[in-house]
């Protein structure tokens, strides 16, 4: 059986919902959703089948989307526009939370009575899962599926799965509970409890625990996004529209093995690669090698560009030289703002960056930036 996993992260949760669109738009089905507090509420709209309800809500999001918080001011404290009339407005919003116990959840469950239909939910071929934190009961975390929920309760558990402490959180079934993600933030062991053996998890980058998966034997897929999301209550418009673009080509990425880390380029064959490189103006390598300080054969050249780029940039050591090559060009062309949003082949690619390419950028000698400039600079299609 096929899942999905849908890490927390509160506004964060956009990123969810562009990976998803690539992912549906392919054909995938899941037989089962577990999520934690934002992906436990996108995650029941998935299981009950309104994933363009889930779109539309997200794309049509506002600062005061979840909470009664006047949206010019929330932009401007995102922003740091700050004076006098702002910090009276934190002053006298942070005096009636305290006054209530907590930032009220009044309109987080509205939405949720509006999006959530039980019955939809209950009877759907999708099974559900979410992630939450019983206090009273010597902090238990609970795994709960639709199954274990009691009847008409099932809205008010998904909203407990969110439960952060600054929220004022009424008790459920008699009882306290706190959001999911001090226990599980993106919860696969759950759906392989229940016999699951293809799992994708949707992660946010959000800093909360997550359990290690209990049998290696699943197959779980990660996509990760590609850049930071922001902050977890940043729900300005624009902000969560960008992250559901970054979504939907991260998901892209995932689908079809697309190069890059910061782009998407068209991976071509390993055989295709290495004519690349060994193709590349014969200037290039006599500019590498003295960059590199090293003498040798193309592929000797090449092998020790991808060494210093690696250490240099710090990064990971399990990126294929591929990636690692297109990495070094890929730092400078988002400095110099190439267009993130599309597809490239590799010629394209760097005929679109040698464009915008800025030959006296100066760094404190950064080898990456002059190796770059020396492809860039000889660079033909």
């Amino acid at each position: 059986m096929k899942g999905l996993v849908l890490e927390g992260g509160g506004a964060k949760g956009s990123f969810h919902v562009g990976v998803l669109k690539a992912l549906f738009e392919r054909g995938y089905e899941f037989q089962g959703v577990a999520g934690t507090s934002i992906g436990a509420i996108n995650g029941a709209l998935v299981a009950q089948g309104d994933f363009d309800k889930l779109y539309d809500l997200w794309y049509s999001a506002t600062p005061s989307l979840l909470f009664d918080f006047d949206e010019n001011m929330v932009v401007r404290i995102l922003e740091k526009n700050l004076d006098k009339s702002v910090y009276k407005y934190i002053f006298q919003t942070a005096r009636a939370v305290m006054s209530s116990k907590g930032v009220s959840l009044d309109k987080a469950k509205e939405l949720l009575d509006k999006l959530v239909d039980e019955k939809k939910l209950r009877d759907s071929s999708i099974d559900f899962c979410l992630v939450t934190v019983e206090q009273e009961d010597d902090w238990k975390p609970l795994e709960l599926f639709k199954k274990d929920i009691p009847q008409g309760e099932i809205k008010d558990y998904i909203l407990t799965s969110a439960y952060l402490p600054i929220f004022n959180r009424a008790r459920v079934g008699g009882k306290m509970f706190m959001d999911g993600g001090i226990y599980d933030n993106c919860p696969v062991n759950p759906l392989i409890h229940n016999g699951f053996d293809e799992i994708i998890a949707i992660r946010t980058g959000a800093r909360m625990p997550s359990q290690k998966v209990i049998d290696r034997s699943v197959k779980v897929s990660y996509i990760d996004p590609s850049e930071p999301l922001g902050k977890l209550l940043d729900f300005r418009t624009d902000k969560i529209r960008y992250n559901i673009q970054l979504g939907y080509y991260d998901g892209l990425r995932f689908l079809d093995n697309l190069m890059g880390v910061r782009y998407y380029i068209n991976r071509p064959s390993y055989k295709d690669f290495i004519n690349f490189v060994e193709n590349l103006n014969y200037n290039t390598f006599i500019e590498w090698a003295r960059i590199l300080d090293t003498k040798g054969t193309k592929q000797h050249i090449f092998s020790k560009l991808v060494e210093t780029v690696t250490e240099e940039l710090d990064l990971p050591w399990n990126l294929t030289k591929d990636d690692v090559f297109i990495a070094m060009i890929e730092q400078f062309a988002s400095h110099f703002g190439l267009e993130k949003f599309k597809i490239y082949s590799i010629n394209e690619f760097f005929n679109e960056v040698q464009k915008i390419w800025d030959y006296d950028y100066v760094t404190r000698y950064n080898k990456s930036y002059l190796l770059a400039n020396a492809i860039i600079k000889n660079f033909e299609a």
